[in-house]
């Protein structure tokens, strides 16, 4: 199986979003802008472009709603330059669905917009999580640099120089645009809900609960009966699951499926029905239903990884790479229940050597 890394992902920690593009079907139509119904658009785009992640429009009455803005402000600026094609009105809300890097860091290309919104641990995570991992791969990558110059000193041969020379200066584009990159965290908080009263297309913000992080918040629109999920909804792919929370990311989706919408944009992948939706909470609870059994039996992690297999009703999903961390995640919480629960002492005249009462 080829897997194909964004430039940042050979880099960046692990809880950020890798840019992954797995063995298996591709979306039909890639980075295309998609009109779903009067003023309301979903660009759904390719794991492996500069966007990685989709994103959401609605034109309001008084401005324009973005829900998540891609991977980097190049790709934000491209964002932005889609909507002036199809509206004059400003951008005056920008709306993060979590904190991952491939849905928030085209914030900055969106500096006249008058508010950005997310849940409150969204907020925490870019300020106490996203911060710190800049400047942890600034420090990185100058540390690679460093590495790379003075191995061009060394002795090699005339093809080994043109690889090196050719990787630093990719290594040395990316510094240059991390040293440029200005986070842009909410400055508003939803708690639980929040509506904007739009004459148009009126506005539900709602945290379902814990899922791919602990901040996840979908954007519905009621009167149109359409729903942008972020990733609390991987459309026939393998979901990501580095900061999830994979019990609770199952009752998320059954109450993501509670909403009364018929469509339902993912994070990743293509615009999609209630049947998708469902197909994916199949996925969750059949993997713990896979993983289950071992944690019961007492069997290690490592057999687990070694011994489970991808259901074959998933094969054709993308991001099947990320399987062997779904089941750690998943092992690691049942895990942890079956250790925090209590232990039944059996009765005295059961243990051995124990005296029989009198009768």
């Amino acid at each position: 199986m080829n897997v194909f890394f964004c430039p940042a992902a050979r880099i960046l920690p692990a809880f950020v979003f890798l840019a992954l593009l797995g063995a298996g079907p591709a979306p039909a139509r890639q980075n295309e802008f998609q009109e779903l119904t009067d003023g309301v658009y979903a660009h759904i785009v390719s794991p492996d472009s500069m966007f990685v992640g989709n994103t959401g429009v609605v034109v309001l009455g008084d401005g324009v709603l973005v829900f998540d803005t891609h991977f980097s402000a190049e790709a934000g600026r491209e964002l932005s330059r889609k909507i002036r094609e199809r509206t004059q009105r400003p951008v005056r809300y920008v709306a993060l669905s979590h904190f991952h890097p491939d849905h928030t860091h085209g914030n900055e290309a969106f500096e006249g917009a008058a508010l950005i919104m997310a849940s409150g641990n969204t907020r925490r995570d870019m300020l106490e999580k996203d911060l710190p991992a800049i400047n942890l791969a600034i420090r990185r990558a100058e540390a690679q640099i460093e590495q790379m110059r003075k191995a061009l000193d060394l002795p090699a041969d005339e093809g080994r120089r043109v690889a090196l020379r050719k990787q630093l200066d990719e290594r040395q584009a990316f510094l240059d645009s991390m040293s440029g990159m200005r986070i842009r965290p909410p400055i508003a908080v939803v708690e639980r809900s929040l509506q904007i009263p739009d004459e148009v297309h009126p506005v539900e913000f709602r945290y379902l609960g814990p899922g791919h992080t602990d901040g996840d918040m979908v954007l519905y629109l009621p009167r149109d009966r359409i729903v942008f999920a972020g990733d609390v909804f991987f459309n026939a792919a393998l979901p990501s699951t580095d900061d999830a929370r994979m019990l609770d990311w199952i009752q998320t989706v059954v109450e993501l499926l509670k909403i009364d919408a018929d469509r339902f944009v993912p994070g990743h992948g293509p615009v999609a029905g209630r049947s998708e939706v469902e197909d994916f909470l199949r996925y969750l609870q059949d993997l713990r239903h896979l993983v289950e059994p071992y944690v019961q039996r007492g069997e290690p992690l490592e057999q687990v990884v070694r011994e489970a297999r991808l259901p074959e009703r998933y094969a054709g999903y993308r991001f099947r790479n990320f399987f062997p961390a779904n089941i750690k995640m998943m092992y690691s919480e049942l895990r942890a229940i079956q250790l925090s629960a209590p232990t039944v002492e059996p009765p005295a005249a059961d243990k051995p050597g124990a005296v029989p009462p009198m009768p």
